[in-house]
C-alpha cells in the first residue's frame, strides 16, 4: 500500500469537502467550489469516494480535491489530509515531492549536454528550469515555473517517462498558461523540444505532448476563449497533418480565431530547424506573424497605391481564356437538362487542348468526380461522345468522395500531389460534399463558410474548383441568376456562375448565361446535340430574339396582305384603314378582330418594323378619309435603312 491508498483508505470524501466549507444536501450536492455557479452541481459519490461536478467537469478522489483546491501537488495533499486525520504515514515521509525531485534535477542540469545539442541556449535553459537525472540519464522538462509536473527523455533512447495521475494529477498542456498571456498570437506545437524553440525565439508557445493534448487543447479554449491567435505548426508528417486537420475543425466549431502555418518549412518540426540554423526559424516565426495579421487585423492592411501598381502580381491562370479562370466557379441548371454531360465535354477539351464548343481552352490535367453516378453510367456517356477514341491519360475521374467536414480537402491534397497537372477539378453535385449546418446558423452564413473554404483551397493551389448545382423551380425571368438554389451566400462566393436555362423543358434550344469577377457578362443560345452527345452554340440571344421577332412579323396578317398588295408594279397600294381590313381578309381569309380603327393604330405602331422589311408607310388626308400609301422600298434605300437599324440595337 503506497501513502495515496493508505490515505484514501482512511478518510472520507464527505468529511473532506465539508471541513473545506461545502454544505452538501440530501443528494449528496452543493455549489461548485472552483466555478461560479447558483445552483449546485457539485456531487459526491461516497461510495466510491469520487467528486463530479457536472457545471465545469472537475473530477476525482479527495486527495485530487485538496489538490485543486489548495492549489498543491497530490503528494503534498496526500501528507496534508494525513496529518489533519493523524494518519501515520512515516515510512512514506522520505519520499522527495515533484517539486523537490525537479529543483534536485535542475541543480544537475550542467551534467549533460543534451539541450545544447538541441540548439537551447544556457538562458532558455535556466529561464524555463530545464534540468538533469543523473541516476536515469534523462532530461527533464518542467511544464510550468510551478514544478508541478513534468516529462523526462532518455537521452540515449527516445524513451519518455511522465508521472502517474496519483502523484501529479491529470497532464497539463507544457506552458498551458501560454495560451491567456498579453500577445497577440500563441503558436502551437507537438513536443515541448519545440515550443521551447520558439520561445527561445521570443515568441510564446504550447505544446500538446500527445496526441490527448489536442482534446485537452479543446477543452481549454472551450472553457475560456484565449484573446490570442493560435498559430497550428505541428510537425511536418501524416500524424502532425491529421492531428492539425482534427483541430481545425474543432476551432471552427467554438469560434476560436487560428491560422496554419508551417513553421518549420522543410525540416520536420520547428526544434529541427533551430538546429539547423536559428534565424531561419525566427524568419518563419516572423511571417507566421504576419499571417495572423493579414487574417485578423483590426485595421484594412491595405497598401498605397503605388506600391500595387509597381508590384509584381501573378495574373490568374485561365483555364478557358476569358470564360474559366482558377478559383471557384459554379454551373447551374435545372435536373436532367444536361450539365453533367457539359462536364465531361469540358474536361475532354481541356484535357485535349481542343475547343470547347467554339472557345479554345489551355491545355490542363482534369479531375471529374461524379459523385450521382456509376462507373457504368459514365462508361457509357464517354463511349457516346467518342465512339472507340482514348481519351487524355490527365483526364481523372471518381465517384466517391468526402464531405468538407470529414476529409474532402484531404483527398483533393492527395490527387494534386499524385497528379500535379489537374488544374480543373469538377465536383458533381456540390450537395454530395456539403458538411453539417451549425447550430442557429442561417444558410447564408453556411453557404458563404463553406463555399469560402473551397475558394480558399482553390485560390492557394492555383486550381479551379467548378461546382455543378440546381436551379430552384422558381422562375426569374429577370435575373436568371436569382434561381441559383440557396442563398445569395453562393453567388456572393464564387468567381465565375454558369446557368444552363430552359423556359420549357421541351423546349430545344437552352441559354448559356456567364458571369464572373472577371468573365464578361454575356449570354448565348446553345443545343444539345443528340447524335454526338455534345453542346454547341447556335446563337446569341438577343440574335434569337431578332429572328423569333421577324418572323412573328413575317407571319402578320397585315404584313402577308401588305407585301402581296405592292407585289405588282408599280409596287404601290393606296385605301383607308376600312379598305385594308377587307384586303387582309381577302388574302388571309383572317378577319380583324379590333376593327379598321384598331388596324390604323397598328399601322403607325408598326411603321419602323414594316421599314425593315421593305415596306414603306405614309398617309393622307381626302376630306374626312384618313389613306394609307403602301410602296415597295427601293432596294438601296431598305438595306441602307436596315443596316443603320442593325448598328443602332447593337448600341
Amino acid at each position: 500500500m503506497n501513502i495515496f491508498e493508505k490515505v484514501k483508505d482512511q478518510v472520507k470524501i464527505t468529511d473532506v469537502v465539508e471541513r473545506y466549507g461545502l454544505h452538501l444536501n440530501s443528494s449528496m450536492k452543493a455549489l461548485c467550489p472552483f466555478h461560479h455557479e447558483k445552483t449546485p452541481s457539485f456531487s459526491i459519490d461516497p461510495k466510491n469516494g469520487i467528486f463530479t461536478c457536472f457545471g465545469c467537469g472537475e473530477t476525482g478522489d479527495v486527495i485530487s480535491f485538496v489538490s485543486k483546491i489548495e492549489n498543491i501537488e497530490p503528494l503534498e495533499a496526500a501528507r496534508k489530509l494525513a496529518d489533519m486525520y493523524n494518519i501515520d504515514i512515516e515510512e512514506f515521509r522520505s519520499r522527495p515531492t515533484i517539486k523537490e525531485y525537479l529543483q534536485q534535477c535542475i541543480r544537475d542540469v550542467d551534467k549533460t549536454d543534451y539541450f545544447k545539442t538541441r540548439g537551447l541556449t544556457d538562458e532558455t535553459v535556466k529561464k524555463y528550469c530545464l534540468g538533469y537525472d543523473v541516476k536515469k540519464d534523462a532530461v527533464v522538462i518542467p511544464y510550468s515555473s510551478e514544478l508541478r509536473y513534468y516529462q523526462r527523455r532518455s537521452v540515449k533512447e527516445k524513451r519518455f517517462y511522465k508521472p502517474t495521475v496519483e502523484d501529479a494529477g491529470s497532464e497539463p498542456l507544457f506552458n498551458q498558461n501560454g495560451l491567456y498571456g498579453n500577445t497577440k498570437s500563441v503558436f502551437i506545437v507537438e513536443s515541448p523540444i519545440c515550443a521551447l524553440s520558439i520561445m527561445q525565439c521570443g515568441s510564446p508557445a504550447v505544446a500538446l505532448c500527445g496526441v490527448q493534448g489536442k482534446n485537452k487543447l479543446v477543452k481549454c479554449v472551450t472553457a475560456k476563449k484565449p484573446s490570442a491567435t493560435l498559430i497550428l505548426c505541428l510537425d511536418n508528417d501524416e500524424a502532425g497533418k491529421t492531428a492539425t486537420d482534427s483541430l481545425t475543425k474543432k476551432l471552427d466549431e467554438n469560434d476560436v480565431k487560428y491560422v496554419v502555418y508551417n513553421v518549420a518549412k522543410d525540416c520536420k518540426d520547428p526544434n529541427e530547424l533551430l538546429v539547423k540554423k536559428d534565424s531561419l526559424l525566427k524568419a518563419s516565426i516572423e511571417l507566421a506573424k504576419k499571417e495572423v495579421k493579414k487574417k485578423y487585423t483590426v485595421g484594412f492592411g491595405g497598401v498605397t497605391a503605388n506600391e500595387l501598381v509597381l508590384s509584381n502580381i501573378e495574373p490568374p491562370n485561365w483555364i478557358i481564356p476569358n470564360i474559366l479562370p482558377q478559383g471557384l466557379a459554379i454551373l447551374c441548371a435545372s435536373s436532367k437538362v444536361g450539365k453533367s454531360w457539359m462536364a465531361l465535354q469540358m474536361c475532354i477539351a481541356i484535357t485535349s487542348g481542343e475547343k470547347f464548343m467554339e472557345y479554345p481552352t489551355n491545355k490542363h490535367g482534369c479531375m471529374y468526380l461524379a459523385l450521382e453516378d456509376s462507373y457504368y453510367r459514365l462508361k457509357d456517356r464517354l463511349s457516346k461522345m467518342r465512339p472507340n477514341s482514348l481519351f487524355s491519360k490527365e483526364f481523372y475521374m471518381g465517384i466517391k468522395a468526402q464531405t468538407m467536414d470529414s476529409g474532402l480537402f484531404d483527398q483533393l491534397q492527395e490527387e494534386l500531389t499524385e497528379h500535379p497537372t489537374i488544374k480543373l477539378v469538377i465536383i458533381d453535385t456540390l450537395q454530395k460534399i456539403r458538411g453539417q449546418m451549425r447550430k442557429n446558423e442561417l444558410a447564408y452564413a453556411t453557404d458563404y463558410r463553406e463555399l469560402g473554404k473551397l475558394k480558399e483551397f482553390a485560390d492557394s493551389h492555383k486550381i479551379c474548383i467548378l461546382l455543378i448545382h440546381h436551379l430552384r423551380k422558381m422562375a426569374d425571368e429577370n435575373d436568371v441568376f436569382n434561381m441559383i438554389s440557396g442563398s445569395n451566400g453562393i453567388m456572393g462566393v464564387c468567381d465565375s456562375i454558369f446557368i444552363i436555362y430552359k423556359k420549357k423543358r421541351t423546349d430545344e434550344m437552352a441559354s448559356l448565361h456567364m458571369t464572373g469577377r472577371d468573365v464578361r457578362q454575356q449570354d448565348i443560345v446553345i443545343n444539345f446535340n443528340e447524335k454526338t452527345y455534345n453542346w454547341e452554340i447556335m446563337q446569341s440571344p438577343e440574335e434569337l430574339a431578332k429572328e423569333r421577332e421577324r418572323q412573328r412579323l413575317e407571319e402578320d396578317p397585315l404584313v402577308i396582305t401588305l407585301k402581296r398588295l405592292i407585289e405588282p408594279s408599280p409596287h404601290k397600294w393606296e385605301g383607308t384603314a376600312s379598305d385594308l381590313v377587307k384586303a387582309i381578309y381577302d388574302v388571309t381569309g383572317s378577319a380583324h378582330c379590333g376593327g379598321y380603327r384598331e388596324l390604323g393604330k397598328k399601322i403607325t405602331d408598326m411603321d419602323c418594323s414594316l421599314y425593315s422589311l421593305g415596306i414603306q408607310h405614309s398617309s393622307k388626308r381626302s376630306g374626312k378619309e384618313r389613306r394609307h400609301i403602301f410602296t415597295k422600298a427601293t432596294k438601296k434605300v431598305f438595306h441602307e435603312q436596315f443596316d443603320m437599324f442593325d448598328k443602332d440595337d447593337a448600341l
